[in-house]
């Protein structure tokens, strides 16, 4: 249930409209992450038709209420980001149908208002690592990656001409909550980027602690697990450069292979 929970606040939503119409959605593009979770809640598959863009899978609970209650039930516990969400639909399916009608409006009200990102400050962002990372945290973290997660390995030319590579672990979201949520097991930097609408929110991986998450993560993850891999096998790689020295010629091959496969995996 992490796994799923981590993934929902990446890639879920909750809707709920003036007419009572609810929706508890997921939106990927990875089919059988959309199979897994009709399997385990109910609900439905759709395949929404995209033109210049990558095949996506939508899975929704949209009518069955008690379905959409077992979901949340399971699911809010381990959540961080859609939590309040979750419960605050869950509140309202839980009134008799005859008084939904009447609350109806203070329900929609109170959803989109925790869709809104909070306002954070320097300070709530200045985080340090105080909590333990366990396997529970780990499951989580893999489906939240695998919504808004990002593996890469890119090369670059230095100031001095020489030309050498580097990696990183990250992660982009509206709210910050779960990139502090993931700063206090896992060390790293958060900054803010500008956004369309709200800031995005990135949280950068430590070079020092990159091989730690690699390993942790790859068991639990689905969508990409191969571009965990691959980092992987290029962290293993690096390790062994002696500092001032680049890396030989065909060491600097295998690492651009290694760059190829991660881009191709993630235009899947």
């Amino acid at each position: 249930m992490h796994y799923f929970a981590g993934l929902f606040d990446a890639e879920g939503w909750v809707s709920l409209i003036q007419s009572g119409h609810f929706i508890i959605g997921l939106e990927v593009a990875h089919e059988q992450t959309v199979i897994s979770l009709n399997d385990h809640f109910g609900g439905k598959i759709y395949k929404p038709t995209r033109k210049e863009r990558k095949q996506v899978f939508s899975w929704r609970i949209s009518t069955n209420t008690d379905a959409a209650r077992n979901f949340i039930t399971q699911i809010e516990p381990y959540s961080i980001i859609k939590k309040q969400q979750l419960i605050s639909l869950k509140s309202y399916l839980d009134h008799p149908r005859i008084e939904r009608r009447d609350k109806r409006s203070d329900f929609v009200h109170t959803i989109a208002e925790l869709k809104k990102p909070k306002v954070y400050t320097r300070n709530d962002l200045t985080v340090q690592q105080t909590i333990a990372p366990d396997s529970d945290f780990f499951e989580w973290f893999a489906g939240f990656m695998d919504g808004d997660g990002n593996f890469c390995i890119y090369e670059y030319e230095q100031a001095n001409k020489r030309r050498t590579f580097d990696s990183y672990i990250g992660i982009y979201n509206i709210f910050a909550d779960p990139l502090i949520y993931v700063n206090e097991r896992i060390q790293g930097s958060i900054s803010k980027l500008k956004g369309a609408k709200f800031p995005v929110w990135k949280w950068i991986c430590s070079q020092a602690n990159s091989a730690l998450v690699c390993d942790n993560l790859m068991p639990n993850l689905i969508i990409k697990k191969e571009q965990c891999r691959l980092v992987s096998q290029y962290l293993k790689i690096h390790d062994t450069k002696i500092r001032g020295i680049d890396h030989p010629d065909h060491v600097i091959t295998e690492i651009r292979d290694i760059i190829k496969q991660i881009k191709h995996h993630n235009s899947l």
